[in-house]
């Protein structure tokens, strides 16, 4: 078991974790630091790993969480976690993207969903699909049905290997007004992208060359875009 203790936006946690279930990281990190939780929101973190980030909803103020995951020993490590921070406002669901609430009103949904392009499916908690806005796609779509009150918004995590047009044409498809609050850069690691799928570093550069992943080279090597989203209706 893994133990880590953090803080954001100047609330502190305990968050406890295994190898299985997806692993939090800067990227989870940096979420909550820029999420505006407004005492009284009704939450809704997707995809919730260890509950990281619906844990530090709850302790900014969120009247109500829910957090969702397919793997059930997230949904047990979440629970695990609400406990050993004294949260009582978390309900879990094992589901698939936002299908357990999908006919609920939010005022607030976050997420980093898997979004790494392959031509087959090689891990659930990263692969987005043969362009990466498989998973995306479905949250952007079912959240414009659950948001709509005046200050409801959509956080996201969007990397530049995802097709980024694709994701941008359908925020603007779907009447969302969008920015994007922090960018942070990555450097492509062939030696870890061929252990998570062989052939995953020529498959993302022929996107590159095709127009689809935002990839840019620099002295030999290759970076692309990590954004944080911010969307409302």
């Amino acid at each position: 078991m893994k133990s880590i203790n953090v803080t954001h936006q100047e609330v502190s946690l305990t968050i406890e974790f295994d190898e299985h279930i997806y692993q939090p990281g800067p990227l989870t990190g940096m979420l909550c630091d820029i999420m505006n939780v407004i005492p009284g929101d009704r939450v809704v973190d997707v995809g919730c790993g260890t509950g990281y980030i619906g844990i530090v909803a709850s302790l900014l103020g969120a009247a109500e969480v829910f957090c969702i995951d397919p793997v059930i020993e997230a949904i047990n490590w979440t629970q695990h976690n609400a406990r050993i921070n004294g949260i009582n406002n978390i309900t879990t669901l094992k589901g698939y993207c936002l299908d357990p609430v999908e006919h609920e009103h939010a005022d607030i949904i976050l997420t980093l969903p898997p979004q790494m392009p392959y031509s087959t499916n090689f891990n659930p908690w990263r692969y987005g699909g043969p362009d990466g806005t498989d998973v995306i796609l479905k949250i952007i779509r079912q959240a414009s049905f659950m948001l709509g009150e005046k200050g409801s918004r959509l956080y996201f995590v969007h990397s530049g290997l995802a097709y980024p047009s694709r994701i941008r044409y359908a925020l603007a498809e779907l009447g969302f007004k969008w920015n994007i609050i922090k960018t942070v850069e990555r450097e492509l690691e062939p030696a870890h992208l061929e252990e998570l799928a062989v052939g995953l570093t020529d498959y993302l550069l022929n996107l590159m060359r095709h127009g689809i992943s935002e990839i840019v080279e620099r002295e030999g090597c290759y970076y692309y875009p990590i954004w944080f989203y911010c969307a409302k209706l």
